[in-house]
């Protein structure tokens, strides 16, 4: 898929991006069974990282769609996609929350088991909603908005929302 337009470009690329990051989260869940130690190099990688991309998703990325986006495609009779993608996002947030807090109480060190297996459930279910969102906004959402934006539009959202 060819896109021409940057706003279309940087979704893609974010969410390209986040699918990678929750593959790596996946695994690691699933080779943890338990918490991992606190020297363990991939987990302790992994965290900041996570964290920051759940903040910049549930804030940045779904605002731009929320705010400009989903308008844009409702104007154009894609309404039941918007309102779709918007159910997703506050299925996502729900999940999202309460494992941003367990993310800074691991990164702290001070997880016990509970919070550990809390963490590691809502991490999967994070996962699957996420991953699954973000792969039918590739084939969906992404090709839509790259068809809809004029020039004109497009630097203006990039300008505003994105660069």
């Amino acid at each position: 898929m060819e896109l021409t337009r940057h706003t279309s470009r940087r979704l893609h690329e974010e969410h390209v991006t986040v699918l990678a990051l929750l593959e790596r989260f996946g695994r690691a869940l699933a080779r943890l069974g338990a918490p991992p130690p606190a020297d363990d190099p991939v987990w302790s990688a992994l965290l900041p990282q996570l964290a920051a991309a759940l903040e910049h998703e549930i804030s940045a990325h779904f605002e731009l769609e929320e705010s400009v986006l989903f308008p844009l495609l409702r104007a154009h009779r894609a309404g039941d996609l918007a309102d779709l993608l918007l159910e997703e996002h506050a299925a996502i947030r729900e999940v999202s929350r309460p494992l941003l807090d367990l993310l800074k109480r691991a990164r702290a060190g001070s997880l016990d088991a509970g919070g550990w297996q809390a963490l590691r459930a809502l991490g999967l279910e994070l996962v699957e909603r996420l991953a699954s969102h973000a792969q039918k906004e590739q084939v969906s959402l992404v090709p839509v908005v790259d068809e809809l934006l004029d020039e004109a539009t497009d630097l203006e959202i990039w300008n505003e929302y994105v660069n």
